[in-house]
């Protein structure tokens, strides 16, 4: 067992990406798969969805979260001692913790320091996009799903770590204007990263999501979506519903 690794990703706000993240890890473990999820956004909002509503500032998740595994890196910080268990069925999640949005610090000082180690340790990476993936490397075999949730922003060395890391990029976007002029860049970045010979990324799709079937605005930019991207696009989309608020707000599927 080798997890594929799907990087949940769009700089737009509010297009569903920890929706996206929590339901899909649900799914999956309620079909006998082994997932891991990740929680790379500093607002912690997949962390609170799979622990049942529990704050990024809990001592339930001091010391041991994604920031902690960062600043270990050096001292040969296990990526299995910073796993925890969540609400959901053979779900278990990375959490996030208020000191999160350090790590793009911590990744600039820590690079120098790990171009500098000797040639054979694991922990010589070649950039600052690498870090993640070395820690994910090290427990990939005991999943079968590692899903990464990252925060909406172009310019942040957190979430090139969760890119550089992903077998798959899943865009979810909206039907609005904004949000398809980012869903497009962001797709026609991560094709200039699959001709890279340094990536190992296999593809990305765009999922539309709170879509307004009788909506004619809607459906004209889903036609735009699929003229641009074809099978890219996947064929099914997420309808609008009062019940994503209400499982949201109750911190379940």
């Amino acid at each position: 067992m080798s997890a594929k690794i799907i990087t949940i990703a769009i700089e737009k706000g509010g297009t569903g990406k920890t929706v996206t993240a929590s339901n899909l890890a649900y799914l999956m473990g309620k079909k006998k798969k082994k997932v891991l999820c990740v929680d790379t956004d500093p607002q912690g909002n997949l962390t609170k969805a799979l622990s049942g509503g529990l704050s990024i500032t809990s001592d339930e998740f001091y010391g041991k979260a994604l920031y902690n595994l960062f600043d270990g890196f050096l001292y040969h910080s296990k990526t299995r001692d910073f796993i925890v268990e969540t609400q959901y069925e053979n779900v278990d999640m990375i959490p996030c913790d208020a000191q999160t949005r350090r790590i793009n610090k911590s990744i600039e000082l820590l690079v120098g320091d790990a171009e500098r180690l000797k040639d054979g340790d694991p922990r010589k990476v070649s950039g600052m996009g690498d870090f993640l993936c070395y820690f994910l490397n090290q427990v990939r075999d005991e999943y079968d799903y590692i899903l990464i949730d990252t925060q909406p922003t172009r310019d942040s060395l957190l979430l090139s770590n969760a890119i550089y890391a992903a077998d798959y990029i899943l865009i979810p976007a909206g039907c609005e204007d904004n949000s398809e002029e980012s869903a497009f860049r962001l797709y026609y970045e991560c094709n200039k990263m699959k001709q890279s010979s340094t990536s190992h990324l296999m593809g990305a799709g765009v999922l539309l999501v709170n879509v307004d079937k009788s909506a004619a605005t809607d459906k004209k930019i889903q036609e735009h979506f699929k003229e641009e991207l074809g099978t890219s696009l996947f064929s099914v989309a997420i309808p609008t519903s009062k019940t994503v608020k209400t499982s949201i707000s109750r911190f379940l599927p």
